[in-house]
This record gives C-alpha cells, structure tokens and sequence, in this order.
C-alpha cells in the first residue's frame, strides 16, 4: 500500500466502478480484467486516471473529477 493507496491487486470488491460529476462520464470493469492488463501493482489513484483518458487530468485549474464510486474501508 504505497503512500496509504490500494493497489489493484488488493481491491476486494469484483467490479471497479467510476465517474465523473463533471462531464458525466461512467463507468464499470471486472477487478480480475484490469489485473491482467495493468498488473496487481497498479495504485488506484492512477488507475482512475488510466480509465477516464481525461485531457483535464494533469490540468490545475480545471482538474479531472473522476472518482471511485463504491467506498471502501479497510
């Protein structure tokens, strides 16, 4: 758990849920799927960057909204 974020690898629900308040963009994967692709290593807080391909994300002034939707606690 690098800097207190979940690795992917450590996710313990099935599905990875997103979204974005300000352009509405949604979305669901299969926690297994993204493993394969991006690795157990992959930090949550990047992943959602990785999903949304967002211009606005590396933008400070009108930065990516994108969120996890399902909360998670330890």
């Amino acid at each position: 758990m690098p800097n207190g974020a979940w690795s992917l690898g450590e996710w313990p629900l099935p599905m990875v849920r997103v979204a974005c308040a300000k352009c509405g963009r949604a979305g669901q994967y299969h926690t297994h799927r993204l493993i394969q692709e991006h690795g157990a290593d992959m930090v949550m807080p990047e992943l959602r960057h990785v999903l949304a391909q967002c211009p606005r994300r590396r933008t400070f002034s009108d930065p990516c909204m994108i969120v996890f939707t399902d909360r998670v606690e330890r």
